[in-house]
């Protein structure tokens, strides 16, 4: 079953909202139903509360519309690719 619910939100909250969801490529309302998912049911998805990297969410542009959910596999790849630069 799903209820709608309406909020009011500050303007900066808001934009913070809308650039984030436009980034990754989310509905402002998917984005919101995402994250109130982690926060009230942490056990049932991956927790971002210790991720070093989500203090750089919204602050980095790219070509990747999959960047916020898959960074580390991103870093990962060019990590292994440096490492094996000169194989």
């Amino acid at each position: 079953m799903t209820k709608t619910l309406t909020i009011i939100l500050p303007d900066e909250l808001e934009q913070t909202l809308t650039q984030t969801a436009a980034q990754t490529n989310q509905s402002a309302e998917d984005l919101i139903v995402q994250l109130l998912t982690q926060k009230f049911f942490p056990d049932n998805n991956q927790s971002l509360e210790n991720d070093p990297l989500i203090a750089l969410f919204g602050s980095i542009h790219s070509n990747y519309p999959d960047l916020a959910e898959n960074h580390d596999y991103y870093i990962g790849q060019a990590l292994y690719e440096e490492m094996h630069r000169n194989e």
